[in-house]
């Protein structure tokens, strides 16, 4: 009977040492629950972001390839754009009807300053058109010869006839140094008799002596390659 207390408080021990296991053991148990279910939200997180990746590759990809195709099917139908003559090349004068519908014509790539003979040569029809002999004189050297006799004949014409439609045809362009430039320039002018209203297709070929002045080409010297305009044909 004496021992029955000793063996009551060896079961309250042994209770309470089950007890803090038990606890303990539930601790545990909750510590690995909470980092399952941690790791299980990693996962779903790197799973959604390889398919967003995906996905948005796949969408780049596609964009690219719709792209590409695109681009080939335009360049099959884009019109062939034909080369100019090299200055090797032989350049076929036109008939002056035919030259009418044309505004210039190519120069030799050789010459750097083509497009300023064009702009001047542009400024020449302009002037003409306009009837402004300020602009058509802008165009000629001041040392050119006779430039006074040539501002007459030129009002003279005017009187005479309005222009109505002109081009010109540039051949055998040389460049004889930075400031000298020589070429062959045939003018096809439609124009209009002021008085009978006739119509008439006038052609003149010159040889002329562009010269840089002040940094701008210039008209230095003009030669007539045939003495006389040539009226082709009249027009009603």
């Amino acid at each position: 009977m004496r021992r029955i207390p000793q063996y009551k408080e060896s079961l309250k021990i042994v209770r309470s040492a089950l007890e803090a296991e038990t606890q303990e053991v539930v601790q545990v148990s909750n510590r690995l629950n909470d980092n399952l279910v941690e790791a299980d939200r990693k996962i779903w997180r790197q799973t959604l972001f390889i398919w967003v990746a995906v996905i948005i590759s796949a969408i780049f990809y596609f964009l690219v390839l719709h792209n590409t195709i695109t681009t080939s099917n335009q360049s099959k139908h884009e019109p062939i754009v034909p080369q100019p003559l090299s200055p090797t090349q032989d350049i076929t004068r036109p008939s002056p009807s035919s030259l009418l519908h044309s505004k210039t014509s190519p120069l030799s790539s050789a010459i750097p300053d083509k497009e300023d003979l064009l702009r001047l040569l542009n400024q020449i029809r302009e002037a003409q058109t306009k009837k402004d002999i300020r602009l058509f004189l802008d165009a000629y050297s001041p040392t050119f010869p006779n430039l006074a006799k040539k501002r007459r004949l030129t009002l003279n014409l005017w009187k005479s006839y309005d222009y109505i439609e002109s081009q010109f045809q540039i051949n055998n362009l040389q460049q004889e140094n930075a400031s000298m430039i020589f070429a062959e320039i045939t003018w096809n002018i439609k124009v209009q008799d002021r008085k009978t209203h006739a119509i008439k297709l006038v052609s003149k070929s010159y040889n002329v002596n562009f010269t840089k002045q002040s940094g701008k080409w210039l008209i230095q010297e003009l030669e007539p390659l045939d003495g006389k305009i040539n009226y082709n044909k009249s027009l009603k």
